[in-house]
């Protein structure tokens, strides 16, 4: 709470004293009223002549400190959502941000639907007692005041006051025991339903076409059903307490007017004070509640602080935080604070000695590959041989667990992740689109050396060397189609064609292509390789993947097996020397030789050739 009172001091201060304030006013209004009993009251019961005076301080200040009252809690209420909305939102970016310079291996470890889950469902529970941390450190006053106001009015019924109090703090320690661990439990068990709901909905198609419809609502229902049961077990729980809490303020008054009416019989106290003090006691009553359901919340707000935390304070990132390039675009950057810089054209790649292991499963061991610059290398591989480990680590989505990655002659982790992100790019073998047009997909935020925005006839020869002009131009409204949620008003292949240009436009000095045209029709995919060959010695390219066009364009093949680098050379040398090699080629070779498709691991392409994305 004091975190967020800190993060905004202003709203955070008038919360406060408006608070307090308020507080102050109960105690008023308390002293007010039995003001009004003794001198106009109880006298006007009696037949006693009353003056306007006494009519109109009664009126006064019963109505003053009630206009104080509301006053308050509308500016309390408005504050103190400044406050907690205001520390929601910067929590939220926090984990966002967190959740962008997480590695991947973290990622992979952590389900999408947990992480969403964290960034909502957590980050309210986080931050729920702030709804009533200001009216609570008001009702605290005015509780302390309330006690000493009873003491002085009469020390017996102060001390029923101070039984009260210590009564229901004493049962709410009680309740924050028995109710955190169902808390935390219930946190949990939504992170793991939002995971569960997540998948279901986005393998929707999966899930239809393999009948799998009952088994996944079995899957969601359960854990649905321990949802209810962790929230159900979280209200039984107040179920017991709350009426027990709720009863004591009334068992107080019973107990003054015993005491009270008989010291009132007796002349030890006025009529005036004993309702002044039943009405204190009254009013306690709304502190107490206040401060319960605020106590209430702490656990709640400690499970989500545990899972935020969790998020926040990991430390497996990859990379300096989001430092960019701001130099102009004819002068090169000169080193913020002393970190290498990597300088304009082809940049060269190199890993000595990498490997990367995950879960004590070794993916990749003892890699050594020189990429020199403006040098195109085909990756080639069986499946699972560490193809796609080996381009993030070379892209610095991972560091090794042994050796070094060096990019433009600078290990990897001496760089900026901004100046990485300005120099390099990355085409996946899944294309993903954001839901907007597919002038917003290439644009984002435009280039990231020269911060401006993309020119339309940047954004069309983009278009054009993946392959993508004549998509783009035979849609609806050109760039500014919007092409749906992840891409899905477009065929995967036209996907892919807008993911390379959108890596084409920003021109990298490194291009990285993991198996990115494996939907598209051998025909589109020549013109694609074709034009990624033109970028021959301004940037460096390696093309990841099985299909064996592309080493055709490659000056030297790199070929993995089972981890290791088993060769380096020229597409003829490895069709020599390696016979692993040969019968991945001649793999595909045969898969493609039906009319349409004719390449041969020998020759290349025939003349004929399809058309046509997948």
């Amino acid at each position: 709470m004091l975190d967020g009172s800190r993060a905004h001091p202003v709203p955070a201060l008038v919360a406060a004293v408006t608070g307090i304030i308020n507080g102050t006013t109960m105690i008023l209004g308390a002293i007010a009223i039995g003001w009004a009993t003794d001198h106009l009251i109880v006298p006007a019961l009696a037949g006693d002549d009353v003056g306007r005076a006494a009519w109109w301080i009664a009126a006064g200040a019963i109505l003053g400190v009630s206009t104080l009252r509301w006053m308050t809690i509308i500016a309390r209420g408005i504050a103190t959502g400044f406050v907690q909305h205001g520390s929601q939102a910067d929590v939220r970016r926090a984990v966002v941000d967190r959740y962008l310079h997480l590695g991947l291996s973290w990622h992979r470890r952590h389900a999408p639907g947990q992480l969403l889950s964290t960034a909502v469902a957590d980050v309210d529970a986080l931050w729920l007692p702030m709804l009533n941390f200001y009216f609570t450190l008001g009702m605290v006053v005015m509780l302390v005041v309330a006690i000493i106001e009873m003491f002085l009015r009469a020390a017996t019924l102060g001390l029923v006051g101070v039984a009260l109090v210590l009564a229901v703090l004493g049962l709410n320690l009680l309740y924050q025991r028995v109710l955190a661990p169902r808390a935390a439990a219930a946190q949990a068990q939504r992170g793991v339903f939002g995971a569960l709901a997540l998948e279901s909905i986005d393998g929707g198609q999966v899930v239809r076409t393999l009948g799998l419809v009952d088994r996944e609502r079995a899957r969601v229902g359960a854990a649905a059903h321990g949802l209810r049961e962790a929230n159900f077990a979280m209200g039984l729980v107040s179920s017991v307490f709350d009426p027990v809490i709720e009863l004591l303020p009334t068992v107080a008054v019973l107990g003054v007017l015993a005491v009270g009416a008989h010291q009132v019989e007796s002349g030890e106290l006025s009529v005036g004070v004993l309702v002044e003090v039943v009405y204190l006691l009254l009013t306690i009553s709304i502190p107490l509640n206040v401060i319960s359901r605020f106590l209430s919340m702490l656990p709640i707000s400690t499970a989500g602080r545990t899972r935020v935390a969790a998020v926040i304070h990991s430390t497996e990132t990859t990379g300096h935080g989001d430092q960019t390039l701001t130099s102009p675009p004819d002068g090169e950057p000169a080193p913020p604070d002393g970190e290498p810089v990597l300088r304009a054209g082809g940049i060269g790649l190199r890993a000595r000695g990498a490997g990367y292991a995950v879960g004590g499963i070794q993916l990749l061991s003892d890699v050594d590959l020189d990429i020199a610059p403006g040098e195109i290398v085909a990756l080639v591989g069986a499946t699972g041989s560490g193809k796609s480990t080996l381009v993030d680590l070379l892209g610095r989505q991972l560091d090794p667990s042994e050796g070094v990655v060096e990019i433009g002659g600078v290990p990897a982790a001496e760089l900026g992740r901004g100046q990485i992100a300005a120099r390099l790019a990355v085409v996946s073998q899944s294309p993903w689109l954001f839901a907007g047009s597919v002038r917003e997909n290439l644009q984002l935020d435009g280039h990231p050396r020269e911060h401006r925005p993309y020119t339309d006839a940047e954004l069309w020869r983009a278009l054009a060397s993946a392959g993508a002009e004549n998509v783009v131009r035979a849609l609806p409204a050109g760039l500014d189609t919007r092409v749906g949620e992840r891409g899905a008003r477009l065929s995967g292949g036209q996907r892919q064609r807008l993911c390379l240009a959108r890596a084409l436009v920003r021109e990298p000095g490194v291009l990285l292509l993991d198996d990115a045209t494996s939907a598209l029709d051998p025909a589109v995919e020549r013109d694609v390789l074709a034009a990624i060959a033109e970028l021959r010695g301004r940037v460096t390219v390696l093309i990841v993947g099985g299909r064996p066009s592309s080493v055709l364009v490659a000056d030297r093949v790199a070929f993995l097996r089972a981890g290791r680098l088993a060769a380096v050379g020229t597409h003829p040398e490895l069709l020599a020397t390696e016979p692993e090699y040969r019968r991945i080629l001649h793999a595909y070779a045969d898969h493609s030789s039906h009319p349409g498709h004719g390449w041969h691991p020998d020759h290349g392409w025939h003349p004929d050739h399809g058309s046509g994305d997948e």
